[in-house]
This record gives C-alpha cells, sequence and structure tokens, in this order.
C-alpha cells in the first residue's frame, strides 16, 4: 500500500501545470461554497438572533387564546409549581415572566401608539446582552419607576435619559391605565420594526400601570443552546394543562420569518449546487486527461505483469490526493476570512441595505463560524471525487496491453 500511495503522489507531480490547475478548481470552488454558506446561514441567524430573543424568544407559554387575541384581559398568574415545573425541564435554563400591553405614548403635541413590555431585566439578560444594547443612559432596576425607550422612539420624539414621558391606554378588565415615567436608558433593538415601537418597563411597574399586579401574559423559555426546541415542547406538553395553556415555538409565533428563511434557503442551496456541478465538470475532466493521456503507460505496466487492481488504486488515490490538496487548501484560506467577518460584519447599504430593513431586519451581513458547514463541503467534494474516480477504473478494467501500446 506504501508503494502504491508514492506513486500515486509522484504521478501526480509529474505534470505539475496539470496538477496545480486541479487543485486551484478545487479550492476556488471550496472558499466560494463555505463563503457564501456561511454568510447565507450567519445572515439567517442574526435574524433569528434579532427577532426572537429581543421578541418572543424560542419557546412561549401564554394563557390559551392569547396569541389570537393579544389583550391584556388576557394574562394570567403564573403559579409557582407550574414555574417551577417548567425549569425542571432538561434543557431550561429559566422561566422570563412578560406583561405585555398597547398604550399611547405622547410629549407635548407628539403622540404615537407603542407596545410596552414589562420585563424582569435581569432575568432578560440571559436571552440578549442589554449592556451592549443600552446607548445612552442606564438600566432600570426591578423596583424602579422608570423606563428604557427604543432607539426610534427617542428620536421620533426628541428624548434623552432624565426626560419625562406621558402614557395612557387600557388597563385589566377596563380599568384605565395612566402614568408619566421617566427615561432611564435608550436602547438599540438591532431590528428597524422594534426600534420604532417598543418601551421596556420593569415588570412590577407594567402591573402596577395595567392594574395587573401580579399578572403576565407570557412565560418566555430561555433554552440551552444545544437542545432542540421540539423537544422541549414534546416535554412541556406532558407537563402543562393544554386546556389553560398553549406552547408556541418561534415558528408558530413568527412563521413570515421561518418561510422568508426556507425560501431564500433554497436559492443559496440552487447555487452551491451549480458551483458544485462546474467543480464536478473540472475534476472529472482532469481525471479524463490524467487517463488518458496515460494509455500507453498502463499499457505497459500491464504488459510486464502489474495486476490491474494495483492500477485502479494508483489512479483513485490521484484523484482523492488532489482534491483533498485542494479541499483542505481551500477550508485553510476561507476559515480566516469566514472569522474577520463574524467579527467584523459588513454593514449592508443602498437597495440591500433598504430591502432588509423593510422586512424588520437589521441590515448586517455576518458569516457563521459553524464548523459543519466547512465539514459538510469538504465531505462533499471527497464523494464527487470518488465519483470522478469510476471513469479510470472502468478504463482500466477494459484495458487490453496491445491495444494500449499501439495508441502512440
Amino acid at each position: 500500500m506504501n508503494l502504491i500511495f508514492k506513486l500515486a503522489w509522484r504521478n501526480i507531480w509529474r505534470n505539475k501545470k496539470r496538477s496545480f490547475i486541479t487543485i486551484l478548481s478545487v479550492l476556488i470552488a471550496v472558499i466560494l461554497a463555505i463563503f457564501t454558506r456561511s454568510m447565507q446561514l450567519g445572515m439567517y441567524s442574526n435574524m433569528i438572533k434579532n427577532v426572537v430573543n429581543t421578541y418572543t424568544g424560542f419557546v412561549q407559554i401564554h394563557k390559551k387564546g392569547y396569541w389570537d387575541d393579544q389583550t391584556i384581559n388576557n394574562s394570567f398568574s403564573p403559579d409557582k409549581n407550574l414555574v417551577e415545573s417548567i425549569k425542571s425541564t432538561k434543557g431550561v435554563v429559566d422561566v422570563i415572566p412578560r406583561l405585555q400591553t398597547f398604550s399611547l405614548m405622547s410629549s407635548g403635541y407628539t403622540t404615537k401608539g407603542v407596545m410596552i413590555q414589562g420585563v424582569d431585566i435581569d432575568k432578560e439578560q440571559i436571552l440578549t446582552d442589554w449592556k451592549k444594547r443600552i446607548i445612552k443612559g442606564d438600566f432600570f432596576g426591578p423596583n424602579d419607576k422608570s423606563i428604557i425607550i427604543s432607539q426610534g422612539l427617542a428620536k421620533y420624539f426628541k428624548k434623552e435619559p432624565g426626560d419625562t414621558l406621558v402614557f395612557v391606554g387600557q388597563g385589566y378588565h377596563g380599568m384605565t391605565a395612566a402614568g408619566k415615567y421617566t427615561i432611564s436608558g435608550i436602547i438599540n433593538m438591532k431590528n428597524p420594526k422594534l426600534n420604532n415601537s417598543i418601551v421596556f418597563f420593569p415588570l412590577k411597574l407594567a402591573q402596577s400601570y395595567c392594574s395587573a399586579q401580579d399578572l403576565v401574559s407570557q412565560l418566555v423559555i430561555a433554552k440551552d443552546e444545544n437542545t432542540k426546541t421540539d423537544r422541549i415542547i414534546k416535554v412541556l406538553n406532558k407537563k402543562i394543562d393544554n386546556s389553560k395553556y398553549e406552547i408556541m415555538p418561534w415558528e408558530q409565533m413568527i412563521p413570515e420569518l421561518k418561510q422568508a428563511i426556507a425560501v431564500d434557503n433554497i436559492g443559496g442551496i440552487i447555487m452551491i449546487g451549480i458551483i458544485y456541478m462546474i467543480i464536478s465538470f473540472g475534476i472529472l475532466g482532469t481525471v479524463l486527461m490524467m487517463t488518458e493521456e496515460r494509455i500507453y503507460e498502463l499499457g505497459v505496466m500491464l504488459a510486464v505483469g502489474t495486476k490491474k487492481i494495483k492500477l485502479m488504486l494508483i489512479l483513485t488515490l490521484e484523484s482523492i490526493l488532489l482534491s483533498l490538496t485542494g479541499v483542505i487548501a481551500g477550508i485553510i484560506l476561507v476559515l480566516p476570512i469566514v472569522y474577520y467577518y463574524h467579527n467584523h460584519p459588513i454593514l449592508l447599504s443602498g437597495t440591500n441595505g433598504e430591502a432588509m430593513k423593510g422586512y424588520g431586519f437589521e441590515p448586517l451581513m455576518i458569516l457563521s463560524t459553524d464548523w459543519h458547514i466547512s465539514l459538510t463541503h469538504a465531505l462533499i467534494i471527497f464523494v464527487i471525487s470518488l465519483i470522478a474516480a469510476i471513469y479510470p477504473i472502468v478504463k482500466i478494467y477494459g484495458l487490453k496491453p496491445v491495444d494500449a501500446m499501439k495508441e502512440i
């Protein structure tokens, strides 16, 4: 086997130009494939992170019927046993309570409808690093009477931390909700739609504002990154009373996001498919040249007693070595680029940037560093190489030494 490997390696470098072209074609294909998929999957991940972590969470539990009629009247008082039962589920990190309602926010002659989110700021840190989101001012404490407003609203109302805003809305079961609160901080939600519509209250202050003491509209499940959402939902469905509560994954709460990703992903897969069609023909063409130009050589080797199986192994190994060299070189070259643009996202401008903002997404191109991407495309190239190696095997199998030596 060692002799076969040496012969295959030497045969590769006998024609350096041909081998270099083959390796380069594989290298470029690997770079394009990994970069393209990393960019695409990274953008999907960023979309989900922006919307899911800051808005719905990956899994929610709320009162039966709440999602179809999202009013303060469909809030509920979370039972301690229910919360502890949820927390004890494998893969669940914590249970985060929220109280959501809608009100008018005004200052002077300026008024706008906003979504109020009553939050436990300490628990929300599990989902989102608020320290990176606060651009002015600071957090509020659980017992504070101050609020945090989104960046778009601050700009719309021309407000700064320390200024006050007036809120008027409907509280629990028809109670009047009204209050005047000081801004403690301004937050960038990384999502254009949320940036123009959301205000955060301390949970206790939101409950007091709505006359909804101890009530919440939703329980957000903070899960471990390695735990699948489907598994948690399956376990929780056995633990909670489905006649009182409903469990919803983010895909059900934001179906338009799931559909947008699915449609765009099809285009990405088609593009990668085209790249691999090109590389497949490139590898196959090289294998054809390697085989046909060496027919006389192969005939001589057969004539002196070399077994066909050994020749098949040598040519197959040559094809695999060329491909693997290109794959390894491509991965080594592309990974630093992927990691750089993962840590330094590209801000999209112009038509593309505006289109993403229009869909409510942050206009950033962030590359994914998921190692599965590199592994998947390396394996695809390896399989293509094995398929291309079928040609020399078939050629050698039917080769007759006398006929082969007549061709030159």
